[in-house]
């Protein structure tokens, strides 16, 4: 491996993987061995939300130990979506068409983890000059989710008009992808040998004309005092081993754009958006401020020139690999072992594990009228904590 080691700790924390801490051996958050709430006090009823109920737009199990309005605490449980994925023994390539359906609504980034710890067990190298094509999913890719997250902010407000136009500028952002690459979630862009992404003419204007409109929306979001209200204080938590857009909403720099050597972002004068209000407002304005500066980088990527995709099935060899990309949630880890061609180990330490600790975390003492805007403004994505890989 030429960036990362996982035998000791060197770098800040990560999160888990099967094996291994990721990076670092000094801090380390609560470890969730028990799924189940804790003791019920007297008093005390355990309120029990999903695993299929309205409001969540995936199956997962929420007890809520309450003695009435108040949440004393959380424990989130999402084995109602558990998967077993097998991956070893497969080659790279077959490897890598179940991988970009692990989550399929990040799917660019599981693509761009695998590849880049692919191209690390094989010492490639970034001499195959795919980064540009990478980063240019990757950053559409968090354009459409964080308009997802802020689009689902909106429903529990009662906000109807704002939560419809997000709505739509998701669709057109998710019809522009599919526009570029033939598949709205990326599925099949690296099958190939060797395919590029289809730039129209008029592509940058369509993005532009995307990110006035978002703009505008944005800034009158953050005027209403009906939905600022509701998501001020609500769900506040400052810990140093967050991850994504809720470390940087604590005022913490902590972005893989900027720290990881995997992809390589540098050229495009990107600066991570941090805030410091530690709680759901500040999720959002974070979001809301990087879909601004994703439409920025895909101007950019796109006015260097053509970006080319990644062909897998060139790759051959032996080597062990990792690296670490930034997901729409967070730091996206992925560690590879290769062995003639085929995957011996991999494993993956997903965004969406540590922000559910986090989530627990930081609603307690919450009411109940807090939780579907705290929810949301993590952006947790069961389908990625619900895997286990083989």
């Amino acid at each position: 491996m030429q960036y990362y080691k996982t035998t000791r700790g060197g770098g800040r924390y990560i999160g888990q993987t099967r094996n291994f801490t990721v990076y670092s051996d000094s801090i380390v958050p609560p470890i969730r061995v028990e799924k189940k709430p804790s003791e019920i006090l007297p008093g005390e009823l355990i309120f029990n939300y999903g695993p299929s109920t309205g409001g969540l737009i995936e199956s997962v199990r929420i007890a809520l130990p309450t003695p009435g309005e108040m949440i004393r605490s959380v424990a989130v449980d999402p084995a109602y979506k558990l998967r077993k994925l097998k991956l070893t023994g497969l080659s790279l390539f077959d490897a890598f068409m179940r991988v970009e359906r692990i989550n399929g609504y990040h799917s660019s980034s599981y693509q761009a983890a695998f590849i880049k710890a692919a191209e690390d067990a094989l010492l490639i190298g970034d001499n195959r000059g795919i980064d540009d094509g990478l980063v240019l999913q990757m950053e559409l890719e968090r354009i459409r989710s964080h308009l997802n997250v802020l689009e689902r902010l909106c429903e529990p407000a009662g906000f109807g008009v704002p939560y419809h136009q997000l709505a739509q500028m998701r669709e057109e952002v998710a019809r522009l992808i599919s526009s570029i690459y033939g598949h709205r979630y990326f599925f099949g862009v690296h099958a190939s040998l060797q395919s590029s992404p289809k730039i129209s003419p008029g592509l940058t204007a369509t993005a532009n004309g995307l990110k006035k409109r978002f703009a505008l929306l944005f800034e009158s979001l953050q005027s209403s005092k009906i939905f600022v209200n509701r998501l001020q204080g609500t769900g506040k938590i400052e810990k140093p081993w967050l991850v994504g857009p809720v470390a940087r909403a604590a005022g913490y720099r902590h972005d893989a754009r900027t720290d990881s050597p995997s992809l390589n972002y540098e050229g495009y004068g990107f600066d991570p958006v941090v805030e410091d209000g530690k709680d759901a407002f500040a999720r959002f304005l974070v979001r809301g401020n990087e879909i601004l500066s994703s439409f920025a980088i895909v101007d950019q990527v796109i006015s260097n020139g053509k970006p080319e995709s990644a062909g897998l099935k060139d790759m051959h060899g032996t080597g062990i690999g990792a690296s670490r990309v930034e997901s729409p949630q967070g730091d996206l880890f992925c560690y590879l072992t290769l062995k003639d061609g085929m995957v011996e180990n991999i494993e993956f330490c997903s965004p969406s594990i540590s922000n559910i600790i986090a989530f627990e975390l930081s609603m307690q003492g919450n009411i109940f009228t807090d939780f579907h805007f705290n929810w949301e403004s993590f952006g947790i994505w069961i389908s990625e904590a619900g895997v286990e890989i083989e």
